[in-house]
């Protein structure tokens, strides 16, 4: 019987190295970021000279780089729109693909989805470590699913599943979920980093080397990231994200990483009672109401990977019956909120002290777009000063500590998505050089300064002056 490895602690954050499990990081100062390890066994150097050669190394003109040569990547589209998309156009035969996500929150439904419409192009095994045979074929039955070239397995034995692929050779492999499966000399535990990396290693391995395409569920961590992601993330091709709501309707897929297509690329979904169903125009879902909103209320569009999408910033600020006032944030990094309010105090004169502040993003998902900073700001200032901003403006700007207005990318795309939905006037930065000649019977706002957007915005202050499209 092996030895035991000695174990250690990482750092999640910077990497930083301990003998014993600490409370606090001397190196970066995080907390409750440390991790079991299991160093790597050290390979005592030798001279070249004595490093034996397996004898099956490649001839030298294999070795040259012949660009003219290289074939396109082979992808697998199962129409399910928002999923090809995010992958970049379909899933890439002989790629692994990590989808993470909260428990409940969709995603063993939306890649069972996936697995069955990838039967189209061969057999697709799933195997499971979590659920029974039963279980799945009841969710199978649920959503209304055709299991043709579905193959269905349930194990707990990372070789046992491996081998099972192996010998039936599918288009596409299954492991749900990447923290159920252990090898027959487990050190380490279930869901501990080690783990992760052997089980993750060992299927991206296999995919490479056979050509079957893996989907690997993995769970997430409290703080909304799966776990283990420095020992994960390197070793497979992408990353997806599934977020929203549990316990709402909205479902949204983006994409951490991807080696065949955008970073950054998102989808949304609708859980129904048949599954998740694409949505085809997330704005219409997300903001109901474009005309006579509430103070506290601003309709702005957010950037999501390489389209954009409108949602709902709702503040709202009222007096506070604590020593400290509340301030949350929902959808918004608390963070950005904290200097929004800093930014709305000092350059535009009003101030939310003894007040408790609420911020909420609309559609149940995280925005980090910060070409949505005016619309914050402009959120707030109506919220606290409870006057609502003029119908039919939209503000596309980001904003600088000095208060100044900066220009954001996709400017003309995110215009024109504003004006289908009905909206006429647009506050940008002055430093914007993209090209609006086109936008007809528009009228955009280059402004300098959050004062002169909040002047422009509001009816109480009169500013006129804008360009005509």
């Amino acid at each position: 019987m092996m030895a035991k490895p000695q174990v250690q602690y990482r750092c999640s954050e910077c990497g930083h190295i301990s003998v014993s499990k600490l409370g606090k990081c001397p190196e970066c100062g995080a907390w409750g970021s440390f991790v079991e390890d299991v160093p790597e066994i050290e390979v005592t150097a030798r001279p070249a000279s004595r490093v034996p050669i397996s004898g099956i190394l490649p001839a030298e003109a294999e070795l040259d780089v012949a660009v003219e040569n290289v074939q396109p990547e082979q992808r697998m589209v199962t129409d399910i729109g928002p999923w090809d998309e995010v992958l970049g156009g379909g899933l890439v035969v002989g790629s692994a693909v990590l989808v993470g996500g909260e428990p409940g929150i969709g995603k063993s439904t939306l890649v069972l989805q996936a697995a069955t419409a990838l039967g189209r192009h061969g057999k697709v095994l799933y195997v499971s470590g979590e659920e029974s045979r039963s279980q799945i074929l009841g969710r199978v039955r649920r959503l209304g699913l055709d299991p043709k070239n579905l193959l269905l397995a349930t194990t707990n034995s990372l070789a046992d599943a491996l081998a099972m692929a192996d010998r039936a050779r599918p288009v596409a492999l299954v492991m749900d979920s990447l923290q159920s499966f252990s090898t027959e000399e487990d050190f380490f535990g279930s869901g501990t980093p080690a783990q992760l990396k052997i089980t993750a290693a060992a299927i991206a391995g296999f995919s490479k080397k056979s050509g079957v395409a893996a989907l690997i569920i993995g769970h997430v961590t409290k703080d909304g990231t799966i776990a283990g992601p420095k020992y994960v993330e390197h070793l497979v091709d992408a990353v997806l994200y599934m977020e929203g709501d549990r316990f709402g309707a909205y479902r949204l897929l983006r994409s951490g990483k991807n080696r065949y297509g955008r970073s950054g690329e998102t989808g949304f979904f609708e859980m129904t009672s048949s599954g998740l169903v694409p949505i085809s125009d997330p704005s219409s879902a997300f903001v109901t109401d474009v005309h006579n909103l509430q103070p506290g209320s601003v309709v702005v569009p957010a950037a999501q990977g390489s389209f954009a999408v409108l949602v709902e910033v709702q503040s709202l600020a009222a007096t506070s019956y604590l020593p400290s006032p509340r301030r949350i944030a929902t959808g918004l990094d608390y963070g950005r909120l904290m200097i929004a309010l800093a930014i709305i105090e000092r350059r535009a004169g009003t101030s939310a002290g003894g007040r408790d502040v609420y911020v909420n993003i609309s559609g149940d998902f995280s925005v980090e777009d910060r070409g949505i900073d005016l619309g914050v700001g402009l959120s707030l200032y109506s919220a606290i000063r409870n006057v609502a901003m003029r119908d039919g403006v939209m503000p596309i700007a980001e904003v600088g500590l000095a208060g100044d207005l900066r220009p954001v990318f996709n400017l003309h795309r995110r215009i024109e998505l504003g004006a289908r939905m009905g909206f006429r006037e647009f506050i940008v930065s002055d430093k914007a050089r993209d090209d609006l000649s086109d936008l007809r019977g528009l009228t955009i706002h280059r402004k300098r300064y959050v004062s002169e957007a909040i002047a422009t915005g509001f009816p109480r202050v009169s500013d006129t002056a804008g360009e005509s499209q």
